[in-house]
């Protein structure tokens, strides 16, 4: 039996979120084969571990809820080619460290300092096991912008783009220098636009600007959650695809593709984990919750088999180029009266690990086989990085013992 520690929350304004995906990560992991253990990284940056954790109701957390978690720290040196450990100081008037061992973490955070490779480059540091993308592959799907130039390079299509900093403090945007930038790459015309931050996820501080006071006020709200902001062609007549992809199961394949159904101009936060019935349904732990119950239509019959085709190539190009793992979704945007399409970001730490577009591919694959696919597949890729240290290797050596 090995234990697998599926970390989750993070300080990501995408935290409520992570919290579902765990919890439904760990609900369908193998019990004959895995036993899970959760790690909550609170709001705070706190990290706690402890069996309530696992409970849908539990959140948010409270001083009075803490009390029945043991706090924890991952230690930065001394686990490298050993069994990973967390450590926890036991309450009382004699302190001591316990350990807390594991074999493999399973990054379930989204955005922000979870799924933009800080995270994995810890793990990296300390020598620990873990699942899903590596630093590469997280950090550079994570800057929307980066990862529009570097497809654009491939050939795969990508929106035209301008990317715009957040002024130094005391600063105030040069919205002249800007409409100038907008008008060089869209035109005389350019609006209307989607203004979005560059390095967050699920929609959110998206707005569209229909004139240069609706961009200002979308960059002040990006700049709030963002140090950048990317600008963007709206897209009329707005379509959706999205995909997954894995090499977990063996050589890397496709899913199902969806279209998700959208209520406004463009799939925001409210669609994808609020709407429905009752707003607070999306937000349970049931395997159909969360990102999985968005209204979506399956393999949609517009799509002729050449988009298709499309789609389903573009996405393993981008995923081989990225160097990418774990159930990473690739999603497009397209226009449903002139047909064409692009490549609109990508998600390595995807909502619900997008195992509902695993289920209902050809050949199906259940919540618990993907989980298990991709524990396996974080083993392996981290055997493959192990390495026995030895200083005296390379012939780098300058300070030698006596």
């Amino acid at each position: 039996m090995k234990t697998i520690s599926v970390i989750f929350g993070g300080e990501s304004v995408e935290h409520d979120v992570s919290i579902l995906t765990a919890l439904q990560f760990m609900n369908a992991m193998d019990p004959e084969k895995y036993a899970p253990l959760p790690v909550y990284v609170a709001a705070d940056g706190a990290w706690w571990t402890g069996e309530a954790l696992r409970k849908r109701e539990f959140y948010p957390l409270t001083n009075a809820k803490a009390a029945k978690l043991k706090r924890i720290t991952l230690p930065l040196a001394g686990l490298r080619g050993k069994k990973p450990y967390f450590l926890s100081e036991t309450r009382g008037v004699f302190k001591k460290e316990q350990q807390i061992p594991f074999d493999l973490i399973v990054p379930a955070i989204h955005g922000s300092h979870g799924e933009d490779g800080t995270l994995q480059g810890l793990l990296e540091f300390c020598g620990v096991p873990y699942a899903g993308c590596g630093v590469l592959g997280a950090s550079a799907t994570m800057d929307k912008a980066f990862t529009k130039e570097h497809l654009f390079g491939l050939g795969i299509p990508v929106l035209d783009h301008v990317m715009v900093q957040k002024p130094a403090e005391g600063e105030t945007v040069n919205l002249d220098e800007i409409n100038a930038d907008l008008k060089s790459v869209f035109g005389a015309r350019p609006y209307p636009l989607i203004v979005k931050p560059c390095h967050l996820g699920s929609s959110i501080g998206v707005t569209r600007a229909m004139n240069a006071e609706d961009v200002l006020a979308g960059l002040l709200l990006a700049f709030r959650l963002d140090y950048t902001a990317i600008i963007e062609p709206f897209v009329g007549n707005l379509v959706e695809y999205n995909v997954a992809v894995s090499k977990a199961f063996g050589e890397p394949r496709t899913s199902v593709i969806e279209r998700p159904v959208k209520e406004s101009d463009f799939l925001d936060f409210r669609d994808k984990y609020l709407s429905g019935d009752k707003a607070g349904d999306k937000m349970k732990t049931g395997s159909s919750e969360g990102m999985a119950s968005l209204n979506r239509v399956m393999n949609p019959k517009e799509l002729t088999g050449k988009k298709q085709k499309q789609i389903r190539d573009w996405a393993l190009e981008a995923f081989a180029a990225l160097d990418l793992a774990g159930s990473v979704r690739i999603d497009f945007i397209g226009d449903e009266v002139t047909g064409d399409l692009w490549l609109n970001e990508i998600n390595t730490v995807p909502g619900s690990f997008a195992y509902y577009l695993w289920q209902e591919s050809e050949p199906g694959v259940s919540f618990t086989d993907l989980t298990s696919a991709i524990i396996e597949e974080g083993f392996e890729q981290s055997r493959l990085k192990a390495s026995e240290f030895d200083l005296t290797l390379g012939g780098a050596v300058i300070f030698k013992k006596d």
